[in-house]
């Protein structure tokens, strides 16, 4: 059994494919002994307008999740593949694995918050 643990220095950035600045993770495969789920993102209501990445592909799915204070305080607008969606909070939205991606935050209160949940378990071996 491993011993209980905790990691209080977040977000950790790393360099991500196609993102413009290292992007800030709160889960990485690197922590507890090794991690098949990825958590990245954060606050959003600075970036209203501001692109973080280029289009850009994962090797495994990705489930972005959009909260904010109240509901309807954040939207973004997420490519996929040419085709073009708006969220509006609380949502969240499925890339598949290799689908070429990127979002957009349209509009975000103070508080919100755009998550991205990288599904490494499901990587192609």
């Amino acid at each position: 059994m491993q011993a209980a643990e905790g990691i209080s220095k977040l977000p950790v950035f790393k360099e991500v494919d196609g993102h413009f600045h290292p992007a800030p993770f709160y889960l990485s495969e690197e922590m507890f002994g090794g991690l098949d789920v990825e958590i990245a993102g954060g606050p959003i209501d600075h970036l209203v307008n501001q692109p973080v990445a280029d289009v850009h592909t994962h090797d495994v799915p990705e489930i972005y999740l959009l909260l904010s204070p109240e509901p309807g305080g954040a939207k973004i607008r997420i490519e996929v593949d040419g085709e073009t969606h708006v969220l509006e909070s609380p949502a969240n939205f499925y890339v598949p694995a290799g689908a070429r991606h990127r979002f957009l935050t349209l509009e975000a209160t103070k508080g919100s918050y755009c998550l991205g949940l990288l599904l490494n378990y499901q990587r192609k071996k």
